[in-house]
């Protein structure tokens, strides 16, 4: 579920940047008591008068599960990190070209090698979801 669409279903909320508060629906709140945060893939409630985010969660309609959402707040991903995860990629994928290159054209690899290509692959496949967030 979409976190506006979660935030949507509270009373009185204020906050941004994935931060908010809101009227806790479980108990009779006259001030925002109910704190709502963004996670990495989630949502996080938590009542400061004690009421459980099962019992706050099924007040407004919704299950456990909703709060696994798509985030609203952008990726953390700066220019620096960018930059620095693209140059990154770029020499994982040079490393994995030379070792291609060596077991296609010259011997068999040793496990350093097949162990440093598979270790490649997966740096590649992390630093492509990362850039494509």
């Amino acid at each position: 579920m979409k976190t506006l669409d979660v935030l949507d279903r509270f009373q009185n909320v204020i906050g941004s940047s994935g931060k908010w508060m809101a009227l806790c629906p479980a108990h009779t709140d006259r001030s925002p008591s109910l704190a709502i945060n963004e996670a990495d893939d989630r949502l996080l409630l938590h009542c400061f008068a004690g009421c459980e985010t099962k019992n706050v969660v099924s007040a407004v309609g919704l299950d456990m599960s909703d709060l696994f959402y798509q985030k609203l707040t952008p990726s953390k991903l700066n220019e620096g990190k960018r930059r620095r995860y693209t140059e990154v990629l770029q020499s994982e994928r040079i490393q994995i070209a030379l070792i291609d290159s060596a077991e296609k054209n010259e011997r068999p690899l040793t496990i350093n090698e097949q162990y440093r290509r598979l270790l490649g692959q997966q740096r590649i496949r992390k630093i492509e979801s990362a850039l494509n967030e």
